[in-house]
């Protein structure tokens, strides 16, 4: 990135820069089920990739309320842990993911975006051989 340690540089040299090197910054930390790819830690996020969300108001919430209504008026602040499939990855961070939704005001259901490090993926999307075969290498040590 920059060379200054200034906050507003940092912050600045991050929304100025181009999308494809913006769209590399979108990882999360990886969790498998199965337990394999132990020492990766995070990757960058893709459409078709599982995920769970873990903070926020579809992650864990504090108070875990049956039928109450949250921040959020129109969800129950006791969907935790939410799993779905990525839909769309924005550049800027936010996921938006299948099952995460609001009710708009006239009844339409719109994706809610979720940012990328409130989430863990549990299942990636194997399709892209480049991509796995990439992790693996960083799996066996490499960089």
């Amino acid at each position: 990135m920059v060379r200054s340690s200034q906050p507003r540089k940092q912050r600045k040299a991050a929304g100025s820069a181009p999308i494809h090197s913006q769209r590399k910054r979108v990882r999360a930390r990886l969790a498998l089920e199965d337990g394999s790819y132990s020492t990766v830690r995070t990757v960058t996020v893709r459409a078709g990739d599982t995920v769970k969300v873990v903070r926020g108001d579809f992650g864990f919430p504090n108070s875990v309320k049956s039928d109450e209504r949250g921040k959020r008026a129109q969800g129950k602040r006791g969907a935790s842990g939410v799993s779905g499939v990525v839909i769309l990855v924005n550049p800027d961070g936010m996921l938006h993911i299948e099952g995460v939704t609001v009710t708009k005001s006239d009844g339409k259901d719109e994706p809610f975006p979720i940012r990328a490090s409130n989430v863990v993926i549990t299942k990636l999307d194997d399709s892209d051989s480049k991509r796995m075969a990439k992790i693996l290498s960083r799996e066996n040590g490499g960089a």
